[in-house]
């Protein structure tokens, strides 16, 4: 008998010979404890941050004098 359990990150695999007197629950039982043994994946590392920078080219002018009155004079 063969009895195999997976996912995407783990898997187990049963397998008793011809001879071995098993029931299907107990080796199912027995499956589902060792699977849930298993550790779990290991956490993805750490992504670094996401950043951004301005920077400008432009600078800023002085504003125009005002047009002195004429009357002042």
């Amino acid at each position: 008998m063969r009895i195999t359990l997976s996912t995407s990150d783990k898997t187990v695999q049963l397998v008793t010979g011809k001879n071995e007197k098993v029931s299907v629950r107990a080796a199912e039982s027995a499956v589902l404890r060792m699977f849930h043994a298993l550790p779990g994946p290991a956490p993805e590392p750490a992504k670094p941050p996401i950043g951004f920078a301005v920077d400008s080219d432009t600078e800023r002018a002085d504003p125009e004098p005002a047009a002195a009155d004429e009357d002042e004079e």
